[in-house]
């Protein structure tokens, strides 16, 4: 099943939530990443070096992958806590698999974003985006149905009146959120395997300037947080906080 909703100049309404560390979350991916104009000597070793030393030992080299000529992507790992930073001529990302703050990724990223103003001052940011990826993978999607995890209002055609034999499922929602946008991708990829895709982001030329796009990623992420809440039932959200 595919769907698509889009909706121009709304504000999601969903409820204010505080989420703390959830020890069984289904996070696959959180990620941050900013696009900026072109700088050419992102593609020069000597530049991404010194963009290296400045993040120091825990973040260790990859293998450097080009799609052609211009196209380098330079990948770090700090592999102690499954975060990864890349860079490219026209952008910089923040990835990681799992955290325990919030405040300690976002922390970590205006260190990482400040770091690459010292070496190569970008000017023109273009893009920003935060994306969440969760995966719920239990075999109880197959035995209780999709409403025992996902809100029902999500789950909508996809629920118990139609039994629990779905094999696949995938819908795509799409709003305006004021200056930016909000993509919601959801559904049963595997029998036992749902996903929740949350992508926030705005595109459009601004200065570059960490703090302000520091700012932004936390308003994205507390609108992400409170849309995951929203998306999954309270008696799996009860579960994800280690209430059984």
């Amino acid at each position: 099943m595919s769907c698509e909703l889009r909706r121009a100049a709304i504000t999601i309404k969903v409820p204010a939530v505080e989420l703390k560390h959830l020890p069984e979350a289904p996070l696959q991916l959180a990620l941050a990443q900013v696009r900026f104009a072109p700088i050419y000597a992102l593609e020069q070793p000597a530049s991404v070096a010194e963009f290296q030393k400045l993040l120091g030992r825990e973040y260790v080299a990859q293998e450097a992958s080009a799609k052609g000529p211009g196209s380098s992507t330079w990948l770090f790992r700090d592999s102690r806590r499954g975060w990864t930073v890349s860079v490219t001529s026209t952008s910089l990302g923040l990835e990681a698999k799992t955290y325990v703050d919030f405040d300690d990724f976002v922390s970590e990223l205006k260190q990482v974003l400040g770091y690459l103003e010292s070496v190569c001052e970008p000017q023109t940011e273009v893009r920003l985006g935060v994306r969440y990826i969760n995966r719920i993978e239990d075999e109880r999607l197959q035995k209780r149905g999709i409403a025992f995890f996902v809100n029902e209002q999500l789950a909508g055609p996809v629920g118990a009146d139609l039994g629990n034999e779905l094999q696949h499922s995938l819908c795509e929602l799409r709003f305006r959120e004021r200056e930016s946008w909000v993509t919601i991708r959801h559904g049963l990829i595997e029998p036992t395997s749902y996903l929740l895709d949350f992508d926030h982001f705005m595109e459009g030329e601004r200065d570059f300037s960490p703090s302000d796009i520091v700012k932004r990623v936390n308003r994205f992420h507390g609108l992400i947080e409170r849309l995951f809440a929203w998306a999954v039932s309270e008696r799996y959200l009860r579960e994800l906080k280690g209430g059984g």
